[in-house]
């Protein structure tokens, strides 16, 4: 077997040496934690301290705070108390997997009997050329203001999760609160938002033209399941209110997702179809969003039918949500008798 023999320099072969050495020297003696200091006997020289540094000695230790007393080491130490998490901050999960539940934000709902609208009427604005509504565009695309505006909308739509309505319409029920059973002052009243649209006669318009001069049952709807809700209240004031000239319905139908309203439009014809004709004229559908109508009118889930009884001057004096029940029908009732003094009973 041919072994090759390699050359070390005579540096490295001394430093090799050297370090092989002091590992045998350490090795070999015995291990102790820790080296003791000794000093030697024939040390003769006495320390001597002045008075005044054992004076100041003496005031540095009775200035010097208690030790604490001595623990037994066979005795546990106390546990630390453990913080207890409210009911509302606890995070559940998905069976054995780390993902949380998705949890519903808590309701913003108004308090009954408060006024809700706009504090000033809707002015309309003088109909606008192609060119001017260009240039109107353009100013409300270099200004800061708008610009914010539509910041906080689009924070506001990834915030808001599109199972947020459901997962809160399972835990708290499809009524936000009862009906109030008084109708709001006149003095204190808010006026009703502008919302335009088209009717299912095919006419361009808004909800305020429609509601102006009559005392009116507006119905407020964003899909077929809050339908079951605004009929329960349209189907006793219609039944009150049949023969007067002085009363009725209005339906807004909101629709503020694209690719639903084009659903949406291709079901106009079946949509016609199931409504009376007579209906047609005051059905009004309207595609966007509605975030200005949602805060001013209390709107708090789109899952829920809301109602509104609007007066000849187009004040909201009156709300509700959800399934009527007995009594809030006959309040509702009632209250629309107050608004029309010369309906003949």
């Amino acid at each position: 077997m041919f072994v090759r023999k390699v050359s070390i320099p005579f540096a490295a072969r001394s430093v090799l040496q050297r370090t092989l050495h002091s590992n045998r020297v350490l090795y070999s003696q015995p291990y102790t934690s820790k080296p003791t200091e000794t000093k030697p006997a024939d040390s003769k020289v006495a320390e001597t301290k002045p008075a005044e540094s054992k004076l100041a000695e003496s005031k540095s230790a009775d200035s010097k705070p208690a030790q604490p007393a001595s623990v037994d080491p066979k005795t546990p130490f106390p546990e630390p108390k453990k913080s207890q998490e409210p009911d509302d901050e606890k995070i559940e999960y998905f069976g054995n997997t780390r993902f949380p539940k998705f949890r519903a934000k808590p309701r913003r709902t108004i308090t009954p009997g408060d006024a809700i609208g706009q504090a000033t009427p809707t002015v309309k604005p003088a109909p606008q050329t192609l060119k001017e509504q260009a240039q109107q565009k353009w100013r409300d695309i270099l200004s800061p203001e708008k610009n914010l505006e539509s910041r906080a909308r689009i924070i506001h739509d990834i915030g808001h999760s599109y199972f947020q309505d459901i997962v809160d319409l399972r835990d708290n029920g499809d009524k936000l609160f009862e009906a109030p059973k008084q109708l709001i002052r006149s003095s204190k009243a808010h006026y009703l938002p502008s919302v335009s649209g088209k009717t299912l006669a095919g006419q361009k318009t808004d909800v305020i033209d429609l509601c102006r001069g009559k005392t009116t049952l507006l119905t407020v709807n964003f899909n077929k399941f809050s339908e079951l809700h605004t009929n329960s209240f349209i189907d006793p004031f219609e039944a009150a209110f049949a023969d007067s000239e002085d009363a009725q319905v209005v339906r807004l139908n909101i629709e503020e997702n694209w690719a639903k309203a084009m659903v949406l439009q291709m079901c106009l014809p079946y949509l016609r179809r199931h409504t009376p004709k007579d209906r047609h004229a005051n059905y009004l559908i309207h595609y966007g969003d509605v975030e200005g109508l949602r805060k001013s009118m209390g709107i708090a889930n789109s899952l829920i039918g809301y109602v509104f009884l609007i007066d000849k001057e187009l004040r909201v004096r009156w709300y509700g949500n959800g399934l009527a029940v007995m009594s809030e029908a006959q309040s509702m009732v009632m209250l629309t008798q107050r608004l029309i003094p010369n309906k003949k009973k």
